[in-house]
């Protein structure tokens, strides 16, 4: 196998006709070493970084006489999953050979099997349900009984939908092999490529919004997402224009067999809801933890995209299937890819909640970091946020006390969350808005004095739902956090706590990391040979610093009963950290602090901390006296890496 920079290939066999060659993703070629013919990397299923394994490259009609492709070191696992096979038939009589390499990455990934909920029917899905579930998981609701859906029959054909629609409708349809949109399609034009035989090109359709149609009009959504949808709760009623108004409540999908669209976030990172009519669906998960949000952001920037697969870059990746009579919930933020094995014809929306508004924000930033086009965002998103942060301010400050205390944290952080924006956005020079965001927030000086009032009075209940250091820490993660998370069940309320900003030092404690380097540090010092130049003095009371510190641990190493409890404690934190950071893919080398809620706790090892470190202070001035030189005292500090 070789990848060739001076000779120039001539063309790739399996190239379609139309194949996009511009893309750099056809920049990668490989040459068969048998035939020693060349081909597009991405029309044999294989990304420039997966060359490098390959030893020997053996084309589809050279593996019949001499075996498949070899690799170097370890071949590259496979699933010992049932797959769909690859049908090379029918790549050769007309559909495009490049879209193999979906087929064979999705084959070759491990997926992690479906852990997820799933419940018999939908009658205890409910708004209080959805606010007190311990997870933010995807579950899957297996009957549509209960959740109060009015679906069109599950035999409606692609051209019954064309009819009530309008065939005239233009449509966007996404070209699978590019992952790009196509124009100039109607609906009639749809129909008539569905239900027909020749399939040259897969073609999938999944932006056709259909609420205010002839369709729409014999379709419910479930009744949980009128419950919690936040357009519905906070846009006037008056105000809901056809042409100003969020129109995201009811989609129809229509995928043909085999289509596949890429590993995405949907807009403003909304929950979704798919209800498949006929046909079924596949869904890779991968969960939204900061980690995972930052590996996304840095793929959907590079040129790799088109030719690696996302889910090959994460620890966790869930594979969920959904037949036709299910329906399958999505929470905000988590990034998933949908491959579909049958013709397929889907009912599904988005909506917005209050307790993930704080993802809703975090996602908008990352469109706008990643560029996303605004047809491809949430539509009026800043007038929505408007319209919330007007009622609420008006509304919060006629609530009594039970009504508070009803709304749950998260409710009440993606309230501040929405404040803090809204100020940010505010605040923001002109050359910094996006093109129409002036007008969308409307009148600055009284939406000022919502957005004011708002985090005053969201922050004054916050407050009394955790203590005064937790929300200064708290406050400061949710104005410049990354406001993802994954939340597994069983985890206690607020004990993952997550913001883009590094780690603090406990007060008064010399940190885990420092007091298992003191003795390897003190030996070394101990050893240096003894000096008479002037810095003998400072090397002395370096040592009588570090033996102060030696019998203060001496002392203490025989715990009483509250230090043991506290011991106790603090193992079993560190067990629940380590357990933390596993599960949301985050580490303290990310940069992202993780706390604990638990008050007591936590305020009965501040107070053990500031104890030590108080004791550690005396023992050092009374060793080291007061002539000691100052520098010797900051190299200490410095190897040690603690404050004293």
């Amino acid at each position: 196998m070789s990848s060739s920079d001076s000779e120039d290939p001539q063309e790739c066999p399996q190239c379609v006709e139309d194949a996009p060659i511009d893309l750099p993703a056809y920049e990668t070629w490989l040459q068969c070493d048998v035939c020693e013919e060349w081909y597009h990397g991405i029309c044999v299923g294989i990304s420039a970084s997966e060359c490098e394994r390959i030893d020997k490259f053996h084309c589809k009609k050279c593996v019949a006489t001499h075996g498949p492709s070899s690799h170097k070191g370890a071949e590259v696992r496979r699933s010992g999953r049932q797959h769909a096979n690859v049908d090379y038939t029918q790549l050769n009589e007309g559909q495009p050979a490049t879209f193999n390499q979906y087929l064979l990455r999705l084959e070759g990934h491990e997926f992690m099997e479906d852990e997820f909920e799933h419940l018999d029917d939908g009658h205890e899905v409910t708004a209080d349900w959805l606010r007190s579930r311990d997870t933010n998981d995807p579950f899957v609701v297996e009957r549509a009984e209960g959740l109060g859906l009015e679906m069109p029959d599950a035999k409606i054909t692609v051209s019954e939908i064309a009819d009530m629609v309008g065939r005239d409708t233009s449509v966007s349809v996404m070209d699978v092999l590019t992952q790009e949109e196509l124009s100039g399609w109607t609906l009639g034009d749809w129909a008539q490529y569905f239900e027909s035989g020749e399939r040259r090109r897969i073609l999938n359709v999944i932006s056709l919004e259909v609420s205010e149609t002839a369709l729409g009009g014999r379709i419910r959504r479930p009744r949980v997402v009128d419950e919690v949808d936040l357009v519905e709760r906070y846009w006037p009623v008056a105000k809901r224009k056809a042409d100003g108004y969020p129109r995201v409540k009811t989609y129809c999908l229509m995928s043909v067999r085999n289509a596949y669209t890429d590993f995405h976030v949907d807009f403003s990172a909304t929950w979704v809801y798919y209800h498949v009519l006929s046909g079924g669906k596949v869904f890779y998960l991968v969960p939204p933890t900061p980690s995972n949000m930052r590996k996304y952001e840095s793929w959907s920037k590079s040129p790799e995209q088109a030719v690696s697969l996302f889910a090959e870059s994460v620890r966790q990746c869930f594979e969920v299937r959904v037949a036709a009579g299910q329906t399958l919930f999505i929470p905000a933020g988590w990034i998933h890819a949908v491959f579909t094995p049958a013709d397929t014809v889907v009912i599904g929306g988005n909506f917005l909640v209050m307790q993930s508004l704080n993802a809703h924000v975090g996602a908008y930033k990352l469109e706008a970091r990643t560029r996303v086009a605004v047809r491809y965002r949430f539509p009026f998103f800043l007038k929505l946020c408007r319209y919330m942060a007007e009622l609420l301010a008006r509304k919060w400050c006629k609530l009594d006390a039970r009504a508070k205390a009803r709304w749950t944290v998260d409710e009440l952080e993606g309230a501040f969350v929405l404040a803090a924006f809204l100020e940010g956005r505010l605040a923001a020079a002109g050359d910094e808005r996006e093109p129409g965001e002036s007008r969308a927030l409307g009148d600055v000086a009284a939406l000022g004095r919502h957005v004011g009032n708002l985090a005053e009075l969201v922050a004054a209940e916050l407050r009394t739902r955790m203590t005064g250091d937790e929300w200064a820490n708290r406050e400061l993660q949710l104005r410049e956090g990354c406001h993802f998370r994954w939340i597994r069940p069983g985890m206690a309320q607020g004990s993952l706590l997550l913001a883009a900003r590094p780690r603090r030092r406990r007060a008064g404690g010399e940190g885990r990391a420092a007091a298992k380097a003191r003795p390897k540090l003190s030996k070394l010092v101990r050893g240096r040979p003894q000096s008479t130049t002037p810095d003998s003095r400072a090397n002395d009371d370096e040592d009588d610093l570090l033996a102060a510190l030696r019998s203060k641990r001496e002392r203490g190493s025989q715990p009483s009963d509250s230090d043991a409890s506290m011991d106790s404690d603090d193992a079993s934190a560190t067990s629940s950290g380590g357990s933390g950071s596993d599960s949301d893919g985050a580490s303290a080398s990310d940069g992202f602090v993780v706390s604990d809620s638990d008050g007591g706790a936590r305020r009965a090892k501040r107070r053990k901390s500031a104890q030590l470190g108080d004791a550690s202070r005396r023992a050092g001035t009374h060793a080291l006296g007061s002539s000691r030189p100052q520098n010797a005292r900051q190299r200490i500090a410095e190897r040690l890496k603690i404050k004293l």
